[in-house]
């Protein structure tokens, strides 16, 4: 590695193009509520790797040190959560549709959890950034999850790091028991969010057809 390499020049880019659009997200939950419709984002966060991470995952993945910009796709990551599995489908359709971002690649370990029990949407994508030297066209990933994913692969996150990425067998085992819990429980929440909402829907009929009914027979 060239010990001149200015990394804090090189991950600028990055931090602008998260710190923006988080910004342009936040205004988008802003226009749910607005317009009256079921917001589907919680919370969002973003985060740029620190060299010594990059560096790593390098490593791992045999990428040569030039290689790096192109081949390490998640130095910028932007996450997203929401209370509701289809919520996250609803967040990767509004994030197809937009015209600032051009999706390359999604990775889908919710219909397919990685060994580990691991469920989240990645979905990678190219985004331009203005910067002082021009437009520059770089990779963010983001993660759309269930508040229950979050909560289970912050648990794993910091196991594999108190265990050096060698977490011990009966640990792993009890993770991925605990994963399967997290998806029941993803389950279930859908299952209300579609009872509640069928039952509002009623609701709203019944409002709707008792207007209607009064506004007849105040005609006649």
């Amino acid at each position: 590695m060239d010990q001149q390499f200015n990394w804090n020049l090189f991950l600028q880019p990055y931090e602008l193009a998260i710190n923006g659009f988080i910004i342009k997200l936040e205004a988008m939950k802003k226009q749910y509520v607005l317009n009256g419709i079921k917001n589907p984002i919680e919370l969002i966060t973003g985060r740029v790797k620190t060299p010594t991470s990059i560096l790593e995952k390098a490593k791992r993945m045999n990428v040569a040190f030039h290689e790096i910009e192109e081949k390490i796709q998640d130095i910028g990551g932007i996450r997203i959560t929401c209370k509701y599995e289809s919520d996250v489908y609803r967040i990767f359709d509004m994030l197809k549709a937009r015209r600032d971002i051009e999706v390359t690649l999604i990775k889908d370990y919710i219909k397919n959890p990685k060994p580990s029990g691991y469920r989240s949407l990645h979905v990678i994508a190219r985004y331009v950034v203005e910067t002082l030297e021009g437009a520059k066209s770089i990779y963010l990933e983001f993660q759309i999850r269930t508040l229950a994913m979050h909560l289970w692969a912050t648990v794993e996150h910091s196991l594999k790091y108190k265990y050096y990425r060698n977490i011990p067998d009966n640990v792993k085992a009890r993770l991925l028991e605990t994963a399967k819990i997290t998806s029941l429980l993803d389950e279930e929440m859908t299952k209300l969010q579609q009872e509640v909402e069928t039952q509002e829907n009623d609701h709203e009929d019944y409002e709707l057809e008792w207007d209607i009914n009064t506004i007849r027979r105040g005609n006649v």
